[in-house]
């Protein structure tokens, strides 16, 4: 029997899907990290602060597992990426409260 369809080779496409992933890990990062301080910014108390930060915490999570569900590879990256902004919100906010 012989195979009734081709298999398509895609050349080229490697590098390019390696360079958008890391793009939008580095996009997602940046947007987590930036709303983070955002959110901190525009709180008065501490106690709020923390909430701010929670809740867009909580929204980024949440639109990043809604795009895991949908697109795995798009949301591997974002997953990955806000992973990387919220190590970032912890480290800098954290060097906020100390100062």
């Amino acid at each position: 029997m012989s195979q009734s369809h081709s298999t398509r080779v895609r050349t080229g496409s490697l590098a390019r899907d390696r360079w958008v992933s890391l793009a939008t890990v580095v996009g997602s990062a940046l947007v987590v990290a930036g709303g983070a301080k955002v959110a901190y910014s525009l709180s008065t108390t501490m106690m709020t602060h923390v909430a701010f930060v929670g809740v867009w915490l909580m929204l980024t999570l949440g639109l990043a597992f809604s795009a895991v569900r949908l697109r795995p590879r798009v949301g591997g990256a974002l997953m990955v990426g806000f992973g990387i902004g919220t190590l970032l919100a912890i480290i800098f906010g954290g060097m906020q409260m100390l100062s």
